[in-house]
């Protein structure tokens, strides 16, 4: 586990399972406020940072469990207000059902009581407004800190150029959400796997200019009479490390079926 201060912002980089230490998340803590809780199975780290930043609210920016498998912990623990978008707040009252190769790597996700967000959370020196970007998940949100030019992310950025998706994934939520962020005046992107992006407007607005590509040259190549499999050895001919070690979860046929859903 690494940590920073950036300007009054504490940024933590913890391995996403310690086994694996190159695969990492981070968590943000600015006022009071905590973005994301980290994963359960580093759950003898967190509690040994958590109690001492004295955590007012929790935002989490969805509902998968790499960011949200210590948020029961925090509930039992702190007075802290946590909240999720409302598609998430019911769901988030049972332990998620996830596959059994994600709970052995990151940990189960256990039950807590979350509230919605509202329309802004205020610290004491901040005030953030959750904006709703599907894209990677349904219940997706950004944190906007206007007056800083703040823009926490999740996972909704994660690499400006991506080759697979899992299967809930919708390139057609990530461009409409890029482009709903882009009206906001934003520059440093604070990302879910990636850390600290200064440059992140820009980054973004390459990360769109790749989706809205990319979307139509499968739909193109799709109506000239190419499979599925066709066109993902022409768009994406390498073989992607990240399919293999999800059992596919994560695939290049995923991201073809988001670009071909609904055309």
């Amino acid at each position: 586990m690494e940590w920073k201060q950036y300007e009054d912002i504490k940024v933590v980089k913890i391995a996403v399972n310690p086994l694996f230490p190159l695969m990492s998340v981070y968590l943000y803590f600015v006022d009071g406020m905590l973005v994301d809780t980290g994963p359960r199975i580093q759950k003898r780290n967190l509690k040994g940072i958590f109690p001492s930043w004295d955590i007012k609210q929790v935002a989490l920016t969805h509902s998968h469990e790499d960011h949200t498998g210590m948020a029961s912990w925090i509930a039992k623990h702190t007075d802290a207000e946590i909240f999720c978008h409302e598609e998430m707040v019911r769901e988030a009252n049972e332990k998620a059902r996830i596959p059994w190769y994600r709970e052995l790597f990151v940990g189960p996700r256990f039950a807590f009581s979350p509230k919605p967000f509202p329309d802004s959370i205020r610290t004491q020196a901040h005030t953030f407004y959750p904006i709703h970007t599907p894209g990677h998940t349904k219940d997706h949100v950004c944190l906007l800190e206007p007056n800083k030019g703040w823009l926490f992310t999740g996972d909704l950025y994660i690499t400006p150029y991506p080759k697979v998706f899992m299967k809930e994934e919708s390139i057609s939520g990530y461009i409409e959400s890029i482009k709903k962020l882009n009206t906001y005046d934003y520059q440093t992107v604070f990302c879910g796997h990636e850390g600290i992006i200064r440059n992140g407007k820009e980054m973004m607005t390459r990360k769109l200019a790749y989706l809205q590509k990319t979307r139509n040259e499968i739909i193109r190549m799709n109506r000239l009479g190419y499979t599925e499999r066709e066109i993902s050895k022409q768009m994406f001919p390498e073989n992607v490390r990240l399919e293999k070690i999800t059992f596919g979860s994560f695939s290049r046929m995923n991201l073809i079926r988001s670009c071909l859903r609904n055309n």
